[in-house]
């Protein structure tokens, strides 16, 4: 006789996907209702996030909403939980005047949520939050948000010390051995914020695996996005540090503090981490990577393809800045591709690159372009052990003989002194990148034809999974890497991005029928006027087809490719609009 019950017990076991449930909420709503229609709205934000059921949509609908929150419910993963603004409604979660709780929107141990285009703002007094999620939490998602006017104290001439603390958008993974795990940070505004000792940004403690990408962070009293580790926030030392993440695509600007050196992108104490891609300017220093705690580490940091100019000190800052006596060191990084193109803003003379303690560490493929006063590396403290630098291409305005470096406590004027006093850069250059356009406040970093940065990088370099240039473009072309974040004359790859340059959101609507046989429409949507170009590619990275290229209005718009006379395969179109890039796969089958 057949034995059936086993397979029964596994069918029990199959995740089941519930029929999708809408619920609403409106500033003219109640909370006695259902919820189920915008006519049964509920009135509170919260009794949506403590009523939501798994595989539901809550839409809120335009309107302020003067509350602090507690997500009170989780979905599953066949089945999570969405909270979002209606339609294209402007939807303000307002914490004015609200004591019983520092954050707009707290999180603990909850999973397989998404929220999406709500304004969280003002939540003001020591130790405010805007979102704050702790615990033992996983898969959250967190798109299109804004969080603004988050505030350590009412006063801005408030000073500011180690007890003056306000925190935007912060993750605590607070417990011993299961961490924050699985988190996407896309595509959101944090802005306007006095944090005081705080980050806009930040991942501490228990937090492993997420992917932090297309954000802008700006205007902020303080670093901007933060990766941390070391403090404790975990009790168990081992699990005590966010790791194994991607930061990519952010843009970073104007996060200074008045009390230290602060970064667009900091790592303190995290591990395995990515960071590539990011824009950081007018900050205290665009990305460092340190640790500062004593005996600590960070370890397995790759810093790539990244735009760093005009900050107030450095472009680029990596190591234990006291080690060994109050600061920890850092471990088994690479600094690869990046433009580092006219920092120091102040002339503190800590130059493009300041350096301090670091073990088995890499700097190779960059471009560093100093100001006009002619630094490019600072070292500062212990010398680091075994840092390879070489294959970069260094430029300063006075020239070759007087570009200045300081390293193991000797000053070098002039390149060759600077070569052969170290030993380092022994393949660097010396030369003028001819980027488009060398002028602050809005450089044009790709570089042009003319350029030695091309076909100079390291031989042996081999790209990451997934990377790619400045503009989503294959990061090796014609046979060898260029020096610097941009690939000359490359081809778009096949990883989408999207880009943050414009404030509000360009569009990629859709694109059908795909797979097609034989024409395929692509849609989409612009905010506003902008020069549209829009081209297909074949599986190589040649150009097949020129579809668009003009300048159009704000609209919805459509464009049609009839791919008669091409072959079986894929393809892939690039859509562009002004600085926006997004890069999709087609696929033709006859």
């Amino acid at each position: 006789m057949k034995k059936t019950i086993p397979i029964l017990l596994i069918l029990l076991f199959v995740p089941i996907k519930l029929s999708a449930v809408n619920y609403y909420v409106s500033t003219s709503g109640n909370d006695a209702n259902a919820g189920t229609s915008i006519a049964l709205a509920w009135r509170t934000v919260q009794r949506a996030l403590d009523s939501a059921t798994p595989g539901s949509t809550v839409y809120i609908l335009a309107g302020t909403y003067n509350e602090k929150t507690t997500l009170g419910v989780s979905g599953t993963s066949a089945n999570p939980i969405t909270f979002r603004n209606y339609n294209s409604d402007v939807v303000i979660i307002d914490g004015t005047g609200i004591t019983s709780q520092d954050e707009i929107l707290g999180i603990s141990n909850k999973s397989f949520v998404t929220f999406q285009g709500l304004i969280f703002q003002n939540s003001i007094g020591n130790d405010s939050k805007g979102i704050f999620v702790q615990g033992i939490c996983s898969n959250l998602i967190f798109k299109g948000n804004t969080i603004r006017q988050i505030y350590f104290s009412s006063n801005p001439s408030d000073p500011v010390s180690s007890s003056t603390n306000a925190s935007p958008f912060l993750f605590w993974g607070t417990d011993a051995t299961t961490p924050i795990t699985n988190l996407m940070i896309d595509s959101n505004f944090i802005y306007n914020c006095r944090t005081g000792y705080s980050e806009a940004f930040t991942l501490e403690g228990n937090v492993d695996t997420f992917t932090v990408k297309n954000n802008i962070v700006h205007d902020i009293t303080n670093i901007g996005i933060d990766l941390a580790g070391n403090y404790g926030v975990c009790p168990n030392p081992a699990n005590d540090q966010a790791r194994n993440g991607v930061i990519k695509w952010n843009k970073t600007y104007n996060c200074i503090s008045s009390y230290a050196t602060s970064g667009g992108i900091y790592v303190d104490g995290g591990r395995d981490l990515i960071i590539e891609n990011n824009i950081s300017y007018h900050n205290g220093w665009g990305i460092e990577v340190g640790c500062e705690v004593l005996g600590k580490t960070s370890s397995n940091i790759t810093v790539r393809n990244n735009l760093l100019y005009n900050n107030i000190e450095s472009g680029f800052a990596f190591g234990g800045y006291n080690y060994p006596d109050t600061s920890g060191k850092i471990l088994n990084c690479n600094f690869s591709g990046n433009t580092i193109f006219s920092n120091d803003s102040t002339n503190s003379t800590d130059g493009e690159v300041f350096i301090s303690y670091s073990e088995n560490c890499s700097f190779q493929n960059n471009i560093v372009y100093t100001s006009a006063n002619n630094w490019a590396f600072t070292q500062n403290g212990t010398v680091p052990l075994n840092l390879t630098s070489d294959y970069n291409l260094f430029y300063a305005p006075a020239g070759a003989a007087n570009i200045l470096f300081l390293y193991a406590g000797s000053n070098y004027t002039g390149f060759s002194n600077y070569q052969t006093g170290t030993g380092k850069d022994f393949n660097s250059l010396f030369g003028n990148p001819n980027f488009v356009t060398a002028a602050l406040p809005n450089p044009d970093l790709h570089i042009t034809t003319t350029s030695p940065a091309k076909n100079a990088g390291n031989p042996s370099f081999i790209a990451g999974n997934g990377e790619v240039d400045m503009d989503n473009q294959i990061r090796i072309y014609d046979g060898r890497v260029d020096m610097g974040a941009d690939e000359f004359g490359s081809t778009p790859a096949s990883v989408e991005r999207l880009s943050t340059d414009l404030p509000t959101h360009f569009s990629l609507d859709q694109n059908y029928p795909n797979p097609f046989n034989p024409a395929t429409t692509i849609s989409f949507s612009l905010p506003s006027k902008s020069f549209v170009s829009l081209k297909v590619f074949d599986a190589l990275g040649r150009e097949v087809s020129s579809l668009l290229s003009e300048e159009l209005s704000a609209g919805k718009y459509s464009q049609q490719w009839n791919a008669a006379g091409f072959s079986s395969g894929v393809y892939f179109y690039r859509l562009q609009a002004g600085s926006f890039v997004e890069t999709k796969k087609l696929l033709l089958l006859r």
